[in-house]
C-alpha cells in the first residue's frame, strides 16, 4: 500500500497525469471555442492569426521551427496559440533574465583572449581562425595551449581514467550532467564522491531534472546532500507557483563536465550510465567518445559549471578560487565552448556548419540523430557537389525509431548530392564527432538535430592541430570499418507505409 502511494505522490505520476490533462485540454479548447458565439470566436480567430504572423516574421527563428508551429496553429488555430505561448520560443521572465544576465556578466569579466594563440591559428589556417574567432566573441571560448589533451574512442577507458582522478582529488569536484542513472558506473563514482566530501572535498553535483527523471528516485538530491555532496537539479519538474520554471522546462542541461581541482576535466558524449560503458547492451554496442584535459583550458570548463551552479544555486560563485593550478605541455590548440539557447545564436550549429563550410578535402561527422534543417542540408550538399569528401556515420541499431526514421528521411537528398552516409552495424553511436583535413577535431555532446541546435544548454571542445585531430579521424575510419555503407538502392526499396510514416515524423521533428 505504501509503494502504491508513493507512486502516485511520485514526481513520474504527476508529470504523466498534468502530460494526459495537458493534452485532454488541448483538445477539449479547440472543439469547444468552435461553439462559441461567432463574434467571440472572430475575435479569437483573429488573435490566432496575429499569433501566426508574428511566428512568420520572427527573424531569429529558424523556419522548420516556423513552419511546424504554424501548422499547429492552423489546425488547432486558438489553443494552437495558447500552446505556442507556453512551450512554441524561447522566452524567460524578466525577473530570470535580469539574473542571467547578471551571471553572464561575472563570467564574461574572467574570462580573458590570448591573442597569441588565435595568431598562430591564423598562420596555419584562415579558415580555423575565423571558426576559432567566432566562438571566443559570441561563446566566452578562449583558445588555449598548455595543455595536455586525451581522446577516448569508447566510454570504458575514459570511466577508467576518471576513477584514478577522482580517487587522487584534494580540493574540488565538479560534475554536471545530462543523464546519472543507478547502477554500476554511477555507484562506484558515487563512493568516491562520498568518501571525497567526508574528507573536506568540495565536492558538487548539477543534473537536468528530465535527463534523470525515470533515472533518481524522488528526493535523490536530498540522499546526495546527506553524504555531504552539494547537490542542485536544474529545471527539477515540479509543481511552481512561478510561470518562468514553466516556461524554462524545454531547454535542458544537455552538458556533460566533470572538472577535478581545477585542473582536470573530463568531457564529450559520455553521461554517467551503464550502458556508455557496456556494462549492460542497450542497442547493441554503445559506442561514445570522450576527452580529457589537463592544464590552462580546464578554467572555460570550471567557470562554466560556476556559472550554471550560480543559477541553481542562487549564490554568487568564487570563480578565482579555481583558476587551474598549473600548465601542461601541448601539441595543438584547444577551446571549449558552451552554448546557450537563450542568447539566441544558434552557437553549436553555427560552428558545424563552419567546419563543413570551410572544409578543403574531407568533412567526416558522427551523430546518433540527424535531424537536420534546410541550412545544414545545404552546406553539406554544396561541399559534396564541390568535391569535398563527406562522410556521416549514424546509428545502425537506433536508441528511438521514430528519430532515426527522420534520419533516414534525409538519406535520399544527401546521397543523390554525393556524401556519404553509414550505419554502425555493431550497435548505437552517442558520439558526436567532426573532422577535417587533418587540421581540426570537434567532441563535445551537442547533437546534429533540432533540440540541441535550439533548445538545449550544450559544451563541445575544438581542438586545431596535434595528435587528438589524427586520433579522432583514425577512431571515425576504424568506425566506417564496422558499418555499412548506405546506398540510393536502400533508399528506393522503402516501403510506401515507411515513407509515410517518415514524412509525418519529419514534420514533427524540430519538436523531438
Amino acid at each position: 500500500m505504501n509503494k502504491l502511494k508513493q507512486f502516485f505522490f511520485s514526481k513520474r505520476c504527476i508529470i504523466g497525469i498534468v502530460a494526459i490533462m495537458q493534452v485532454t485540454l488541448f483538445f477539449m479548447l479547440t472543439t469547444s471555442l468552435y461553439a462559441m458565439g461567432s463574434t467571440a470566436y472572430l475575435m479569437l480567430m483573429v488573435f490566432s492569426i496575429l499569433i501566426m504572423l508574428y511566428v512568420f516574421e520572427k527573424d531569429n527563428m529558424n523556419p522548420s521551427y516556423k513552419i511546424i508551429w504554424i501548422i499547429v496553429m492552423a489546425v488547432f488555430p486558438v489553443s494552437g496559440a495558447l500552446f505556442y505561448f507556453l512551450w512554441g520560443d524561447t522566452k524567460v521572465t524578466r525577473k530570470q533574465k535580469k539574473r542571467f544576465e547578471q551571471i553572464a556578466d561575472r563570467l564574461q569579466r574572467r574570462v580573458v583572449s590570448y591573442g597569441q594563440q588565435l595568431d598562430r591559428i591564423e598562420i596555419a589556417d584562415r579558415g580555423l581562425a575565423k571558426q576559432a574567432r567566432y566562438l571566443e566573441r559570441n561563446g566566452w571560448a578562449p583558445v588555449y595551449e598548455n595543455t595536455a589533451v586525451r581522446y577516448y574512442d569508447m566510454g570504458a577507458a575514459m570511466f577508467r581514467d576518471m576513477l584514478a582522478d577522482l580517487r587522487g582529488a584534494r580540493d574540488s569536484i565538479f560534475l554536471q550532467y545530462f543523464i546519472i542513472d543507478q547502477g554500476y558506473m554511477w555507484d562506484s563514482v558515487l563512493e568516491i564522491l562520498k568518501e571525497k566530501a567526508k574528507n573536506g572535498v568540495d565536492v558538487r553535483i548539477i543534473y537536468d531534472g528530465w535527463g534523470c527523471l525515470i533515472n533518481l528516485p524522488e528526493g535523490y538530491e536530498k540522499t546526495l546532500r546527506r553524504y555531504g555532496i552539494k547537490t542542485y537539479i536544474f529545471n527539477d519538474v515540479k509543481f511552481s507557483m512561478h510561470i518562468g520554471d514553466y516556461l524554462m522546462l524545454n531547454h535542458r542541461d544537455h552538458r556533460k563536465i566533470m572538472v577535478i581541482d581545477s585542473t582536470i576535466a573530463y568531457s564529450g558524449g559520455i553521461n554517467i550510465a551503464d550502458e556508455y560503458i557496456n556494462v549492460v547492451e542497450r542497442f547493441g554496442v554503445w559506442k561514445d567518445t570522450g576527452f580529457r584535459l589537463e592544464g590552462d583550458a580546464v578554467w572555460s570548463m570550471s567557470t562554466t559549471f560556476l556559472n550554471t551552479w550560480e543559477y541553481v544555486s542562487r549564490t554568487a560563485a568564487d570563480y578565482d578560487s579555481y583558476r587551474p593550478k598549473y600548465s601542461m605541455e601541448a601539441d595543438g590548440i584547444v577551446q571549449p565552448y558552451f552554448d546557450t539557447p537563450l542568447d539566441k545564436i544558434n552557437l553549436c550549429e553555427n560552428t558545424y556548419l563552419n567546419v563543413i563550410n570551410n572544409a578543403k578535402k574531407y568533412v567526416y561527422i558522427a551523430t546518433p540523430y540527424l535531424v537536420i534543417d534546410n541550412e545544414m542540408i545545404t552546406a553539406l550538399t554544396i561541399a559534396a557537389r564541390s568535391g569535398i569528401d563527406v562522410r556521416i556515420v549514424v546509428p545502425g541499431i537506433p536508441d528511438k525509431w521514430y528519430v532515426h526514421y527522420v534520419t533516414q528521411s534525409y538519406y535520399r537528398v544527401l546521397l543523390e548530392a554525393g556524401v556519404k552516409i553509414y550505419e554502425y552495424i555493431p550497435g548505437f553511436i552517442h558520439a558526436k564527432m567532426y573532422v577535417s583535413d587533418d587540421i581540426q577535431a570537434i567532441v563535445g555532446g551537442a547533437n546534429t538535430d533540432y533540440r540541441s541546435m535550439y533548445l538545449n544548454f550544450e559544451n563541445c571542445c575544438s581542438f586545431y592541430g596535434g595528435g587528438i585531430v589524427e586520433e579522432v579521424k583514425k577512431d571515425f575510419e576504424d568506425t566506417i570499418s564496422h558499418s555499412r555503407q548506405v546506398t540510393l538502392k536502400d533508399v528506393e526499396n522503402t516501403s510506401f507505409i515507411k515513407r509515410l510514416i517518415q514524412l509525418f515524423l519529419r514534420v514533427w521533428s524540430p519538436m523531438f
